[in-house]
């Protein structure tokens, strides 16, 4: 009796890639004008975010629909720049700042923010085709799921309200060349408040937040 050959794996999980992105395209074709607005909306509103460290649009949009709380043990404090500081202009300083009393906390049964523990058995070549692929949901939120803390800076002046926002999943930030001329150009102190909560694949876990933490103002040299 004679076997069908089986394709290699390289040869096989793109082919199967190809055939379902097909699929999706004429599906999405057939709906061209079954927009959601709301999300449009939403996305529209979060345009001037950077994300960092993996942070998504998804995550974001549950921190800002909470309401946050005020518990020191659990907000942010700034180790640099110091309060009231003055900074050269000529670079970009890091913001770096800590939790203060649960820095490693995260999600219940979540693996940990910055990679998995142990090796990953080998995935088959559907596992393959799902990464690849993912749900539609997944490709609104710009990447896999947050699970852990991640932190939302707000850089603010008298003048201009959110003159830069930042979310990241790092505790710290060093704004690129834009970023850093467009704080260079605010003329005035500025002011970075960090809200920050803990979330299980892009949720906020029970008690988890958000929390508001301790601001700090600086100045940038000319």
């Amino acid at each position: 009796m004679s076997r069908t050959p089986i394709l290699p794996r390289a040869i096989l999980v793109p082919a199967l890639a190809a055939l379902a992105s097909a699929a999706m395209y004429v599906g999405a074709c057939g709906h061209g004008h079954d927009h959601d607005h709301g999300d449009t909306e939403v996305l529209s509103e979060l345009a001037d975010v950077i994300f960092e460290g993996g942070a998504t649009d998804e995550a974001l949009e549950a921190l800002l629909a909470a309401d946050p709380k005020d518990e020191p043990s659990q907000g942010t404090v700034f180790d640099a720049p110091e309060d009231g500081a003055t900074v050269p202009g000529d670079a970009a300083p890091a913001l770096t700042f800590h939790v203060g009393g649960a820095a490693r906390w995260t999600a219940p049964g979540a693996a940990p923010a910055l990679g998995f523990a142990g090796a990953r058995p080998a995935a088959s070549p559907w596992a393959e085709l799902g990464a690849l692929l993912g749900p539609v949901r997944a490709a609104r939120a710009h990447g896999m799921p947050i699970n852990g803390r991640a932190y939302f800076l707000v850089f603010s002046t008298a003048e201009r309200e959110g003159l830069l926002r930042v979310f990241t999943t790092k505790l710290s930030y060093t704004p690129d060349a834009a970023a850093w001329d467009k704080l260079r150009a605010a003329g005035g102190p500025i002011t970075v408040s960090v809200l920050n909560a803990v979330f299980e694949n892009n949720r906020i876990v029970q008690g988890g937040g958000p929390f508001t933490g301790e601001p700090v103002t600086f100045s940038v040299e000319p």
